[in-house]
């Protein structure tokens, strides 16, 4: 292993926005007895949650803001193993290794740092054929570059911080798979290229040749601006597995007080109808959320981004993963139109018949699907529940878990 000047703890952390190349403090978070976050400035507030003020943001656990990006699972298992060595490896630390190749506006300086790495192009993932599986070697290169949230595997390959630029190409996220989901790297692909088709505008998204690689382009920066990001856990205040404790009316009411838009209502209606009809009962709030410039009132809903049709994994709860009518059971077509009546939705009873065609569509051309068994018959078995104004018979399966577990 490659030695690392790295510090063996991490107790502050200067919270910066980099505009136009220069970062600008936005305010000081430390660690005692407790997390503050105390202001430095009283222009630009970090989180739509957190307005400027004189008084400190003192927190138990790290702040919903600085917490929504930190690995889960096996990423934070394999980040702190490798840096036992170092020190205490707590969420501070991890802030502190995200730096400024996190996901959103916010940077974190506690003057860590790290040694540059090669790059690896768009066209050498998708095209990989060696006999060694490339997504440990990523992890190997990577794992200190870009911190992402999550429990499936991935990783973030930031070209701007690449000793050896080749060629443009976007900043990526690279996902794969494990035993317990096969081809899950397949399902997204498939699912997202669906969402697209239903003109709800995912990034763009690619699956290499030997289908162990799924490739998401970085969908919080356009032309080089980092936009602020925010999910629906951190603006609903939600920790950890409570952004499973809600309700998808509770999402469309939070979507309009904070954007104020009938038409980012809409935009999160169209998104919540496409979950249902595809089948992902992994659609929580993290899997939700808000763009904007830092400092500025221009929010939207940020496109959709992890997005996978889970009902056909046995191991997983066969439900939403919010509720719809205090219910979680997947909601058929009545009750689509009512949620969408309720938030103010123009035709609802269209949105649902749009989508539910484009998916019938994507499904029916696409061949990436054929490559997992069931999958199509799965989604089509989504979509005929959705369809239906009847009784929704569900099938029982027991012991089940949500995707993270």
């Amino acid at each position: 292993m490659t030695e690392l000047n790295l510090p063996s703890s991490v107790e502050q952390l200067s919270v910066q926005y980099n505009q136009r190349e220069q970062a600008n403090e936005l305010g000081l978070l430390t660690h005692g007895a407790h997390h503050s976050f105390q202001y430095t400035q009283q222009e630009i507030p970090i989180s739509l949650t957190m307005k400027c003020r004189n008084d400190a943001y003192n927190h138990g656990a790290i702040h919903p803001i600085f917490s929504q990006n930190l690995p889960e699972g096996f990423i934070r298992r394999y980040i702190s193993e490798k840096l036992a060595r170092y020190g205490k490896i707590n969420d501070m630390y991890f802030l502190a290794l995200q730096g400024a190749n996190g996901i959103g506006a916010l940077d974190f300086d506690a003057g860590v740092n790290l040694p540059s790495v090669e790059q690896i192009t768009l066209n050498d993932i998708l095209s990989w054929q060696s006999k060694d599986k490339l997504f440990p070697q990523l992890l190997e290169k990577y794992y200190l570059r870009g911190i992402l949230s999550g429990v499936q595997p991935k990783v973030m390959i930031n070209t701007e911080m690449q000793s050896r630029v080749a060629v443009q190409q976007q900043d990526l996220i690279v996902k794969t798979y494990d035993e317990e989901f096969p081809l899950l790297t397949v399902n997204e692909y498939v699912c997202m290229e669906a969402a697209r088709h239903c003109q709800l505008a995912p990034p763009k998204t690619y699956l290499s040749e030997n289908l162990e690689s799924y490739v998401i382009e970085r969908f919080d920066k356009i032309d080089g601006k980092r936009l602020a990001f925010e999910d629906f856990a951190t603006l609903m205040g939600k920790q950890g597995d409570e952004k499973y404790n809600s309700s998808y009316e509770s999402l469309l009411k939070a979507v309009r007080l904070y954007t104020g838009s009938i038409v980012q209502v809409e935009k999160a209606y169209k998104l919540i109808v496409f979950n249902c009809l595809i089948g992902n009962g992994d659609a929580h709030l993290k899997n939700f959320a808000l763009q904007y410039t830092l400092g500025e009132t221009d929010i939207v809903l940020a496109p959709p981004y992890d997005i996978t049709h889970t009902i056909i994994y046995d191991s997983i709860d066969n439900h939403m993963a919010l509720s719809m009518k205090k219910s979680k059971v997947f909601p058929n077509r009545h009750i689509l139109i009512d949620l969408g009546i309720e938030a103010g939705i123009n035709r609802p009873a269209d949105i649902i018949d749009f989508i539910a065609d484009n998916i019938r569509d994507t499904i029916a051309q696409s061949q990436e699907i054929k490559l997992v068994e069931g999958l199509q018959a799965s989604i089509e078995n989504s979509l005929a529940v959705a369809g239906s104004n009847g009784p929704v018979k569900e099938v029982y399966r027991h012991l089940k878990k949500k995707k993270h577990e």
